[in-house]
């Protein structure tokens, strides 16, 4: 997805926050993008986040990719720390989401 400003991809009319993250997912956005978004367009509270996004996984899978390719040479356990601190998670947390990531990237 190319990169673009959350400020102009408002809520539809009676859309909530969930069906909002959903359509921005659906889009090819990745979670910070679509953590900003929220909290813009709906002023949700950032300790509510990491719970809310456990429902979006393509979305959080794609921030992960993106730490990645930021910086590839991380090891494993610098990915887990970069990941439980992006996305305000447990380290444990981190753990499932990064091997997650990692079998999804062998399926392919």
């Amino acid at each position: 997805m190319t990169q673009s400003d959350y400020r102009v991809l408002p809520a539809q009319t009676n859309e909530t926050s969930k069906e909002y993250a959903g359509r921005l997912q659906d889009m090819g956005f990745e979670e910070m993008f679509i953590r900003k978004a929220l909290r813009y367009h709906f002023d949700i509270d950032t300790e509510q986040l990491p719970s809310f996004f456990e429902d979006f996984e393509t979305a959080r899978l794609r921030h992960i990719s993106l730490i990645q390719r930021l910086k590839p040479q991380r090891t494993k356990r610098s990915m887990i720390m970069k990941i439980a601190k992006n996305l305000g998670c447990s380290d444990e947390s981190a753990e499932l989401w990064f091997e997650r990531f990692q079998e999804q990237s062998e399926d392919r």
